[in-house]
């Protein structure tokens, strides 16, 4: 037996397939399976083997600042967004028609823990997902053309189902960066889902991008097929907030 394990495992390096656990050999064997039922054994260890690789790689890729979910998220403290609308999301129709949904309020109210594990529940699901930062995004975009790693993660962005921009509104944002993030909005239309968190409701908008014009036709093609939630309530970190006394 132990011969015939080695002889498969190196058959299965061979073939790059990973390597059937030998307690799941012996199991179907003491199980008396017959060749059909472990040779579909076999096939669903593979599939089960791929499916999880490409979980993780999907996961990898993403780049989320930190793993969140819904079940770590407490609706009861915000307004704005319940459970029930959140698990509607999470059939993901909306994705596959390119729907965008934008998570707007204060400091503190949890947008990006509700962006991060909308995006990690798509992930999960099969669909490719890239975070990134209002700041990080413009950052990619100004240096695609002349640096290597920038243009591989935009293109990463560009070919996934699903892109998240977070922090929108903190940090200043020029003309020529408003620009840049319009032609990267324009592309992403109706080809594919964003999700966007901001501190900013939608009227400070172009105070916030420096230039109304711009502000607008980033806001027309951003909500024309959206899902709005405006968080209100008090901060987690205000509530949360610990003394030294």
């Amino acid at each position: 037996m132990n011969t015939q394990l080695a002889k498969l495992e190196s058959l299965c390096k061979g073939l790059r397939l990973a390597p059937m656990p030998a307690e799941e050999i012996h199991g179907g064997l003491a199980a008396d399976k017959s060749p059909m039922e472990m040779l579909i054994s076999f096939l669903d260890f593979q599939n089960r083997h791929k499916q999880s690789q490409a979980a993780a790689a999907r996961l990898k890729n993403a780049r989320f600042p930190r793993v969140k979910t819904f079940k770590d998220y407490d609706f009861n403290e915000q307004v704005g967004v319940t459970a029930e609308q959140i698990k509607r999301l999470c059939d993901f129709v909306w994705l596959e028609k390119a729907f965008n949904v934008v998570f707007l309020g204060a400091p503190g109210l949890g947008k990006t823990h509700l962006a991060t594990a909308l995006g990690y529940s798509a992930v999960n699901a099969g669909y490719s997902v890239c975070f990134v930062t209002l700041d990080d995004l413009i950052r990619l975009l100004k240096t695609g053309e002349i640096s290597r790693t920038s243009k591989a993660r935009l293109t990463q962005l560009r070919r996934a189902s699903l892109v998240i921009v977070d922090e929108v509104g903190f940090m200043p944002v020029s003309k020529t960066e408003a620009h840049l993030l319009f032609s990267f909005i324009s592309a992403c239309y109706e080809t594919k889902s964003l999700v966007v968190t901001s501190n900013k409701s939608f009227d400070e908008w172009a105070d916030f991008f420096g230039d109304p014009v711009i502000a607008t036709a980033i806001l027309d093609r951003l909500i024309f097929r959206c899902e709005i939630f405006n968080l209100t309530g008090e901060g987690y970190r205000i509530r949360h907030r610990q003394t030294i006394l």
